[in-house]
């Protein structure tokens, strides 16, 4: 029983776990009635009218005292891992999956008063576990198990020291008086990373455009667009708008006036929501005796400390800041051909000129690629890919879900044709729905009682642009990448083996989670993938043409340095906020830092920080990105070896990699798949970077 999850659950984790629900009830597939007939239950209910809601949340908290009771009620002297661990652990699984809608619902529902229930319904879930989390006699329990000293190895032996740690992690020695203020930060934190996260969703900001000043968008772009009762076109926030307004609107002066509403996204709310959220981070690091919040939180990372991932990062910002200093000179360079004697590029000038020297340098346009990647073709071709590869069956079903737009499918294994799970696609944007690109955990796999397994469901959430009359949504190769790596999330959290909840699926060290999705970005550059998944919107047999796709892979490496150098800035903002022994100012620290690594300083009365949600679910963690692409490199360094669409190691991937989460330390599944220690050649290789001899892996 990881009695920490009622508590994480809420907590703004994009890949790693919340779940679902509709209008009214969503009841996909069979209703389940105990434990036996739950295994067989395809999907969940979960009720989502105002008051249904809240009547399932107490049923819900009062079966799992109920249960808990039931467990303490054992004698201590005849305490055993079956009759205590085991049960506490189900107990947990139960309330989460019976729970875990209103979470997902605050970030799909269409429905404003689901949503402001889910939220009250979140508050009230976060007090229970941190309540849960104190009691000194569920604690006791765990520790007259451990006294026991029964010989217990592989996953028992794991989620008993796992569970006996958290415990210690969240003071359970410290005295009474601590741990009452312990738990009251911990209140505050959950409290003030639900609101910041919501102040971001619920942004509804836009300028309205005269149709004459939108030159350089396409028609079907303007097409899509709201209009305003004068007729102007309304350009919102939401990345189908935002994204290609600022890569292709020729008028600066409209760019700036989008740029500066976006990065000053909810920041009168979340800049004091942040400074407060820092401050209790440090003073909870410091009751718990760690020298920083970094300390305590990356001490359950591979990293293990803060140390090794400063190290990482600082020789990774040596390898590549001249790289991204020499592409910054020549995008200002593109920007002189216009404005000659221009001293810099604006914030709200990037994206535009990137585009035009990419189109220069290569004759590349990213939306005569766009042509050949409408969404239906990429969805198959995808699912295809994934099918072979892993060896598993994809069959669409009724979804019956919170939207119209949402597809659901059943997973199956093509030897055998056991059900695997399910998965829902919810693609296309919503107001109040979550705005960027994430794959939800709604029901976690595990063992149950009766040595049957529960089957897991995930759903990708995403805001893709939406067809028009006459014209599907077509994708970006960008946004083919980016649904190759969600969908290597989903696979991860649905292809699940672990018998315990807390090692199921993508709950694995959170530098690692993000390796397998990574690595799946690989595919969508290979020919014979590009060949399944590309198709001309106005005539499918018209694959992506070999010299457009040579002109792709030319320009893959394209501004590469400057994309990795912001993504160590984000980790090192991410790294100093959490390493900080005092209080600070975050945009004082941005602007020092964006300074030391060449970045371009930020818009004088813009946000930054009140913009950068991961700040509240990755916590110190951010550099997570940079730390797992080098395992991700690595892993495909094995397809890259013996074949993409070789099935046997793909069927290797899926048993080594998806199947075990973190049942055993994530190292070793690394080691067992690659059949040799990981290191960082194939890393380097991807960022175009000389190999270092010997290479070696970042984990400490």
């Amino acid at each position: 029983m990881n009695i920490f999850l009622p508590v994480l659950l809420l907590l703004p984790q994009a890949v790693w776990s919340q779940t679902l629900v509709s209008p009214a009830k969503v009841s996909v597939g069979a209703r389940a009635s105990g434990a036996a007939a739950l295994s067989q239950a395809p999907v969940f209910s979960f009720p989502t009218t105002f008051n249904g809601m809240a009547a399932a949340y107490k049923s819900a908290e009062k079966e799992y005292l109920s249960a808990i009771e039931r467990v303490l009620a054992i004698p201590s002297e005849r305490r055993t891992f079956a009759n205590t661990v085991q049960p506490l652990t189900q107990a947990d699984g139960r309330f989460q999956e019976a729970t875990v809608g209103a979470s997902f619902m605050t970030e799909v529902s269409p429905d404003g008063r689901v949503r402001r229930m889910a939220d009250a319904i979140a508050r009230r879930m976060s007090r229970f576990g941190i309540n849960l989390a104190d009691r000194q006699d569920i604690y006791q329990a765990y520790l007259d198990v451990a006294a026991k000293g029964e010989a217990l190895t592989g996953e028992d032996k794991k989620l008993l020291e796992e569970t006996l740690r958290g415990y210690a992690r969240q003071g359970m020695g410290l005295p009474p008086e601590q741990r009452e203020r312990l738990n009251s930060v911990r209140k505050r934190l959950s409290d003030l990373s639900q609101a910041f996260q919501k102040n971001l969703r619920e942004v509804n900001e836009f300028i309205d455009v005269e149709p004459a000043r939108l030159e350089g968008l396409s028609q079907a772009y303007i097409d899509g667009r709201e209009r305003t009762p004068e007729g102007k076109v309304r350009i919102t926030l939401d990345y189908p708008s935002y994204g290609p307004f600022m890569e292709l609107a020729k008028d600066s002066e409209l760019r700036r006036q989008l740029a500066f509403k976006y990065a000053n996204r909810a920041a009168d709310k979340n800049m004091p929501v942040l400074g407060e959220v820092l401050s209790l981070r440090r003073e909870l690091a410091g009751m718990l005796g760690y020298k920083t919040y970094a300390h305590y939180v990356i001490e359950e990372r591979m990293a293990k400390a803060p140390e090794g991932v400063s190290a990482f990062l600082a020789r990774l910002k040596n390898m590549v800041y001249g790289p991204a200093r020499a592409e910054g000179a020549r995008l200002l360079d593109e920007l002189r051909r216009e404005r000659p004697g221009a001293g810099k590029l604006d914030y709200w000038d990037r994206a535009f000129y990137t585009g035009k020297l990419q189109k220069r340098l290569y004759d590349l346009d990213d939306e005569e690629v766009r042509q050949y990647f409408p969404i239906d073709t990429v969805i198959k071709g995808a699912l295809k890919t994934y099918e072979d590869m892993l060896g598993v069956r994809f069959t669409e079903k009724p979804a019956g879900a919170w939207s119209q737009d949402v597809r659901l499918f059943e997973i199956s294994d093509a030897a055998t044709g056991r059900r695997i799970g399910h998965f829902f696609l919810d693609l296309y944007p919503r107001p109040g729905k979550f705005n960027h690109m994430a794959a939800f955990s709604l029901v976690r796999g595990r063992e149950l009682p009766d040595g049957s397994y529960r089957r897991p469901v995930s759903a990708m959430v995403g805001n893709f642009t939406k067809a028009t009359p006459g014209r599907p949504s077509l994708l970006k190769h960008g946004e083919v990448e980016t649904f190759f790596h969600e969908f290597g999330h989903l696979m991860h959290q649905t292809l699940t083996q672990a018998r315990y909840l807390d090692f199921s699926g993508t709950r694995v060290a959170r530098d690692f989670v993000e390796a397998p999705s990574q690595m799946m970005e690989n595919f969508v550059w290979q020919p014979a993938i590009l060949e399944r998944i590309s198709g001309h919107w106005q005539d499918a047999s018209r694959k992506l043409p070999p010299e457009l796709l040579a002109k792709m892979l030319a320009a893959r490496n394209f501004n590469k340095a400057t994309e990795i150098m912001g993504q160590i800035g984000l980790a090192s903002l991410d790294f100093a906020y959490h390493t900080a022994a005092g209080p600070i100012d975050p945009m004082a620290v941005l602007e020092r830092l964006w300074a030391e690594l060449g970045l371009p300083a930020p818009t004088p009365g813009t946000h930054f920080p009140a913009t950068f949600g991961h700040l509240m679910g990755y916590a110190a963690s951010y550099y997570s990105y940079l730390w797992s692409l080098v395992y991700a490199q690595d892993i495909f360094s094995r397809f890259e070896a013996e074949g993409v669409e070789n099935p046997e190691v793909g069927r290797s991937y899926r048993r080594e990699i998806l199947e075990t989460g973190s049942s055993r330390e994530e190292a070793e599944s690394l080691r067992a798949f690659l059949g040799r220690e990981p290191d960082e050649a194939a890393f380097l290789r991807h960022l175009g970077l000389p190999v270092s001899e010997p290479p070696a892996a970042p984990a400490a």
